[in-house]
Order: C-alpha cells, then structure tokens, then sequence
C-alpha cells in the first residue's frame, strides 16, 4: 500500500514537472535552442499568486488567471529582448543569453521578496481524505488533473486550430512556413508566450508543495530540463512521461531512501539519459508531418 501512496503521490508531482518540461520542449522546437529562464517564469507565476491572492486578498478565481498573464508578459519581454535579436546567431549565444535572463531574473526577485522561503497556501485544500488504505490530498489530485487536461487542450489547440497549426508548420521549417505566408515571427513568439503560460501554471501548482524563495527557479528549471531530456526534446507528449517518471522516482527515493535523495534524483536521470539514451526514452525517428 505504501508503494501505491508514493505512485500517486509521484503522478501528482510528476505532472507538474512535465508541464515544466513542456514549457522547454515548445521553445526548443520553434526556436531549436533550450530556455534556461523558463524555471524563473514559473517562479514569476507563483511569487504573482502570491501577491495577488495572499497579500492583496484578491480571490484565487481572478488571481490565477491574473499571474498567468504575468508570467506571459515577462515570456515576450524575455522574447524580445533575448531570443529576438538573436533569431540569426549561434546556438551557444542563444543559450547563454539564456542563463544570462535566468540569473537577472532570480535575482530581481530576491531583490523584490528577498531571501526568506514563502510557505503558499493550498489551492484546491489540503485536508486528507481515506480512499480505502490510501491518504489523498486534494490538491493532489487537482495538480493531476491539471496537469494532464493541459497536455491534452494543448494537443487539441496545436492540431485543430489555425494558430496551432501555423505554430507548428514553423516549428518543422521556418522558411518553407514562410513560403505558404505563415507569419513566422508571430508564431515564434505565440509559442514563447504558451509555453510561459504553461510555465506560470506549473509554478503556481507547484507552490504549495515547496518552500518558495526567489531562487526556487533553479530548481524548478532543473526538475523541468531533466524531464524534457528524458521524454525527448523532439517529442512534446514525452514531456509529461518524463516529469511522471522523475516524479515517481523522487517519491520513491524519499520514501525508501532519505528525503535528501530528492535533489538529487533528477541529476541522476539527467546523467544516466544522456549516456545510455540522449535523444529521450520516447524519441523516434523524425518525419515530416503534415499540418
């Protein structure tokens, strides 16, 4: 039974993270370059919660909406004065303006909250319930259910709708896009902005499960980039199976082990998927795919 509760428990944490990894997939794939500022977009979505919802009393049915689009306008900021310049330079120029973005950002907040940790409240509860011989927790269960109807409204807005297909007709080539008068500029930057969306909800999910201080984007980014490499970059389902495989693992490891084998846990994978599998346990081989 106990194997069951960590499982569940694992799920839950693991659809966070694969929201987290999705975030980075998106970007990779339309921009063909990692963002290592997307764990501070979802810290901005969580510390936007926090002032709106805890400090300014504004109820969490408008405060969730308002932080997620927060975390979009600093994901177009971030666009534009990072990614967009850039658009013609080296991969390795991209990514260091990257990491450059993430340590301004992290530390923009430590300057605004300062160092102390911020414990959230619950957002769907945090009373326990008996199913059975299994202890769920709301919130839980809700962070599952988020996590997983996002993964599929994305799907549903990237095959069926307009936008969504002009997204990912320039992810695939940006220059044929162009040619059938996709405006591929909107379209790198729609995708930016989703994905920091995708982040902000991530965040806010998260939030009431860790400790928050304005450094917690590092680690959140980590969780997200080990999932991303595990599912594959190349693949934006995998994202989700990557976060729900480290998830799982880290309740395991806590639960058998010590919780100080949680942080560890995603270096962990990190190193062994990048030696025995590096292109991701659900990466297959690429073909063009009609939209």
């Amino acid at each position: 039974m106990q194997i069951l509760q960590q499982l569940i428990q694992g799920l839950s944490l693991g659809s966070i993270y694969g929201l987290v990894a999705l975030g980075y997939v998106l970007i990779y794939q339309a921009w063909g370059v990692l963002n290592f500022a997307q764990g501070e977009v979802c810290a901005i979505g969580a510390f936007s919660l926090l002032v709106l919802h805890v400090e300014l009393g504004m109820p969490i049915i408008l405060a969730m909406p308002l932080a997620i689009v927060v975390s979009m306008i600093v994901g177009y900021i971030i666009e534009f004065l990072s990614f967009r310049p850039l658009e013609n330079a080296k991969d390795m120029s991209k990514l260091i303006a990257t990491i450059g973005v993430s340590i301004c950002v992290r530390n923009l907040l430590r300057v605004i909250f300062g160092a102390d940790a911020f414990a959230f409240p619950s957002i769907f509860g945090d009373k326990p319930f008996h199913v059975g011989g299994l202890i769920l927790v709301p919130q839980n269960l809700w962070n599952t259910v988020f996590g997983f109807g996002l993964v599929i409204l994305l799907n549903l807005f990237l095959k069926k709708t307009r936008v969504g297909k002009s997204m990912r007709a320039t992810a695939q080539d940006k220059e044929a896009a162009r040619l059938m008068g996709i405006n591929v500029r909107a379209s790198l930057t729609g995708t930016f902005v989703i994905a920091s969306a995708i982040g902000a909800i991530a965040g806010m999910l998260l939030a009431p499960v860790y400790l928050f201080n304005a450094s917690i984007g590092a680690t959140i980014g980590t969780k997200g980039y080990a999932a991303a490499v595990l599912g594959g970059l190349d693949f934006a389902s995998g994202a989700m199976v990557g976060g729900i495989i480290l998830g799982i693992a880290e309740c395991l490891a806590v639960a058998f082990g010590s919780s100080a084998y949680q942080s560890a846990i995603a270096y962990i994978v990190l190193f062994l998927v990048l030696i025995l599998k590096p292109s991701g346990i659900m990466s297959k081989k690429k073909t063009v795919e009609k939209v």
